[in-house]
């Protein structure tokens, strides 16, 4: 009798692993492109504390051509874990400076967190047409900041999003592993 419930909790572990992985597979964020021009968005990978490759050895960005209605979509898996990743479009990617509204996340699946935000730090040249960010979480969120963001037309001053480099309190969002990320730009 022992050795069969040992077996029914190697099951119930099993199936429980096999749905986080499961949740973790369609983890992901998109970028739909709702502007009426080209847009550029390119995804870099961050460099942890420990990195030992020096910013001017870092490879650029490398910016693909997003047209009117297309979805760019980055899968949680495709990056190392619990590096930080950044998502980023500009209507010029030949500006200087070069001006991006971009999503940032962390994905910790050992913690089954995403740690995300939208960011005008560096720019915001969607602040004419407005942008929304939606997130789908399967999970039921531990946390009242596992919500979406919206800055209308003409909002310089969004309240949901960063627009300086510490607007934690405003800007951080924290939902489950699996959650899906949606940034709609020139939304309205």
């Amino acid at each position: 009798m022992a050795s069969l419930k040992g077996t029914n909790t190697s099951i119930i572990v099993f199936f429980l692993m096999s749905f986080a992985l499961f949740n973790s597979v369609f983890a992901l964020v998109q970028i739909h492109q709702g502007c009426s021009y080209d847009v550029w968005c390119a995804v870099v990978e961050g460099y942890g504390p420990d990195s030992t490759v020096p910013p001017s050895e870092r490879p650029p960005p490398n910016w693909i051509k997003q047209a009117q209605g297309s979805m760019l979509v980055d899968k949680f898996l495709s990056h190392p874990k619990d590096i930080g990743v950044a998502i980023m479009c500009t209507r010029n990617k030949d500006a200087s400076p070069i001006e991006v509204t971009q999503v940032e996340y962390t994905w910790e699946p050992k913690n089954g967190k995403t740690w995300f935000d939208v960011s005008n730090v560096a720019g915001d040249p969607f602040v004419a047409e407005g942008f929304g960010m939606v997130v789908d979480d399967p999970v039921k969120p531990l946390f009242d900041t596992c919500k979406g963001a919206y800055c209308g037309p003409g909002d310089q001053n969004c309240a949901d999003v960063y627009m300086k480099w510490n607007d934690d309190f405003q800007g951080m969002r924290t939902c489950s592993d699996a959650v899906t990320i949606t940034l709609v730009l020139c939304s309205g």
